[in-house]
């Protein structure tokens, strides 16, 4: 049986985060949480008041129940005082969209090619020529192009003429939804600038200290980008030090994320970790009496606050040096603590601080991978007894990197579509030398003004992170080193979890009947699947994207896809990779064909492709008709041509009239054609009364065949 006595935060923990997706689940439908919250606590101090007096066992058993009902109602009402919709002054319920509004930034100033993205918190806007008080936070773009490091600075104070825009909708089935993602962080509304459109009108940071943390880190990084060199190097150093990812090209991005080790990129939880575990050796040397552990927790909490200090207060180091500054006071106290229950204590507080941080994906996968080495580690550790101290440092780091991994399945698969094959193997050589890399970095920056020396740790930390990328870029190309196409949804992300619990807890107390718990789940996993798969055997999809300049379209047709678009897709594998190929996963299509646009099918193609005289071309597939217009139509006929669809692409000119030659069920406009052409042809279209979709508008367009 368990044994929940020894865990009192974890159950306030799991309370708390019920009244969080509780709040996610009703939304704004319930309007009374904070009277219920009020009503649980008055009814708790009075039973649990009673139960004092009385002894009584159902009395205590009674006031625990309403003192984890207090937590479920407070986080509830946590999250409804966060939510910006519930906010009346926020730009959400403004009338009409203003002319100008006035506002500070409050977040980091990240790097682009060609232009800086930061958060903008709205203090006024003009609305009919009034200025007004308003609340909200919208995500601002400002062009780059001056030799200045940056065009604007935490605490700038700035006057934005015209309205910011609703972040859209995905504009793609499957696609990642940006919209969702910044909601999360209570961001509505994003604003394209132009140079003409804003001025610093003051400076008058929020957070006196945050401002200072971010001047630091500004130094620090302009440190590192004079002392490592502009490269590869100094991108891995400014993202594995500071936090800052802004040079980070897409290949070692992509070599990391293949061998399961762009952990070490994120500065978090393993960093502090690494620098508690340094001070803990340094600090063990010292007898351990009271006043010297007194002295101890000091450094320690002096020591880990500098740091997140010195990497700009990022929500992930702040994560892990409150769990570890909680672990710090409590072995000064001689409080005999529980890893668990220090963190459900962490992951409390920074959930009554922001209730969406449930939500954040780094968030999830921190505490998991910390839960899953803290349970799974010492398990697996204990399979093997080795007496070699080389070879024991290896199993150790091998169980600590499958733990972390097991933690984080399913999450990653939900969110990545992923898996690193080789991850156990990544992690035996790249944590060991991330490790040699923080260190040496560090002490080259404390030592930075020392001649010779400074230059030594400088040099000795850029030729570990060539070998660290070096080789993550050799793993990368290993057979097989990244299996991905996984598409699972939230309640299969649900199940995976709900097999991993109750095979532990089988495991862990030898009942059968968690074993056929889990048996269970997995008899509805495969389930699932197979009805999946039969119903994607079935299906026959033609899908024309959003891409901006470009035209693409996929025949899906059970699991084969032909993907036919312009030569320029085929070369922008970013672009594929985040607006179409979520789509082809979902349908269970790993490896579609590709085809260009301006050239006819070769070999045994499932479709009919043909280059018209004038340029223009006719795609029929399983009875459906396409006419692409991207030249001036020059073919005339006695009669309206039937076709099923009419696509307009890439600024096709053409009169009006010309568009009554087709009898076209209906006419699409894509996204390979400019703003500017799509409004007017939306007129003209109008006043002939011709059904029309656009897509970069409405999102893809999708037709399902029988």
């Amino acid at each position: 049986m368990l044994q929940w006595a020894p865990y009192p935060f974890i159950r306030i923990t799991l309370s708390l985060i019920a009244g969080i997706l509780l709040y996610f689940i009703l939304g704004k439908d319930f309007r009374y949480s904070t009277e219920v919250f009020a009503i649980l606590l008055l009814t708790y101090i009075a039973v649990a008041f009673y139960a004092r007096k009385a002894r009584k066992i159902p009395v205590t058993n009674a006031a625990g129940l309403l003192g984890l009902l207090c937590f479920l109602s407070m986080g509830y009402v946590a999250t409804q005082w966060h939510a910006a919709p519930n906010n009346s002054k926020h730009l959400l319920h403004l009338p009409e969209s203003p002319a100008y509004y006035t506002g500070v930034v409050e977040d980091y100033i990240i790097q682009k090619p060609g232009y800086q993205n930061t958060v903008l918190q709205v203090q006024q806007v003009q609305v009919n020529g009034q200025w007004q008080q308003a609340e909200g936070e919208v995500q601002i773009s400002v062009p780059h192009d001056s030799d200045k490091a940056y065009e604007l600075s935490y605490g700038d104070v700035m006057l934005v003429r015209g309205a910011p825009q609703r972040v859209e909708a995905p504009a793609n089935p499957n696609q990642f939804d940006y919209r969702q993602f910044l909601a999360n962080k209570g961001i509505y509304y994003r604003h394209y600038l132009q140079p003409l459109q804003f001025r610093r009108i003051a400076t008058a940071p929020p957070n006196p200290l945050l401002a200072a943390s971010i001047r630091l880190r500004r130094n620090i990084d302009k440190l590192l980008r004079e002392r490592v060199g502009k490269g590869q190097e100094y991108a891995i150093s400014s993202a594995l030090i500071l936090g800052v990812k802004d040079e980070l090209d897409n290949a070692i991005r992509n070599a990391y994320a293949s061998t399961g080790t762009m952990h070490v990129l994120a500065v978090s939880g393993l960093h502090v970790g690494l620098i508690y575990l340094v001070l803990l050796w340094l600090l063990g040397l010292f007898p351990p009496v009271r006043r010297q552990r007194v002295l101890q927790a000091v450094l320690v909490l002096a020591f880990l606050w500098t740091y997140a200090f010195l990497t700009g207060l990022s929500p992930s180091v702040l994560r892990a040096v409150v769990m570890f500054s909680m672990v710090a006071v409590a072995a000064a106290i001689q409080r005999q603590t529980n890893i668990y229950n220090t963190i459900a204590v962490a992951a409390t507080v920074l959930l009554l601080w922001n209730p969406y941080n449930l939500k954040e994906v780094g968030f999830q996968l921190s505490f998991l991978a910390v839960l899953g080495i803290v349970y799974l580690q010492p398990r697996l550790y204990k399979l093997l007894e080795i007496n070699n101290w080389l070879l024991d440092k290896v199993w150790v780091y091998f169980t600590v990197s499958v733990a972390a991994q097991l933690a984080t399945l399913p999450l990653g698969l939900f969110y990545f579509h992923q898996f690193p094959v080789y991850f156990w193997f990544a992690n035996l050589v790249v944590v060991p030398l991330a490790t040699a890399v923080l260190y040496t970095g560090l002490a080259a920056i404390v030592f930075s003004w020392v001649p010779g020396l400074g230059w030594l740790l400088f040099s000795l930390h850029a030729g570990l992170i060539w070998c660290m990328n070096g080789f993550n870029l050799w793993v990368q190309r290993l057979p097989y080193a990244l299996l991905n196409g996984f598409d699972i949804s939230q309640l299969q992300t649900w199940l995976l979890y709900g097999f991993f619990f109750f095979l532990i807890l089988f495991l862990a107390l030898r009942k059968l009947r968690y074993f056929a718990l889990a048996t269970a789940v997995v008899a509805v996993l495969s389930g699932q699947a197979m009805w999946e798969t039969l119903q994607q055997k079935e299906q026959a999809l033609l899908t024309l994207y959003n891409l901006r300049g470009v035209t693409g379209l996929a025949l899906v047709q059970g699991q084969q896809a032909t993907v036919l678009a312009d030569s320029v897709l085929q070369q922008d594998e970013s672009n594929y990779t985040y607006n179409v190929q979520p789509h082809l996963w979902q349908l269970g299509v790993l490896q579609p064909e590709f085809a260009a646009l301006a050239a006819e099918p070769a070999g045994r193609a499932t479709y009919a492709y043909s280059v018209l005289p004038d340029s223009n071309s006719l795609l029929v597939w399983r009875g459906q008709r396409l006419l692409l217009l991207s030249h001036p139509p020059a073919l005339q006929s006695k009669a309206p041509l039937p076709v099923d669809y009419l696509l307009l692409r890439q600024n096709v000119r053409l009169r009006p009239q010309d568009l009554q030659s087709y009898a076209a069920g209906k006419i699409i406009l894509d996204a390979s054609s400019s703003p500017w052409y799509r409004r007017r042809l939306h007129q003209q279209l109008d006043t002939l009364g011709l059904a029309y979709y656009d897509v970069a508008d409405s999102g893809a367009f999708v037709v399902k065949l029988r």
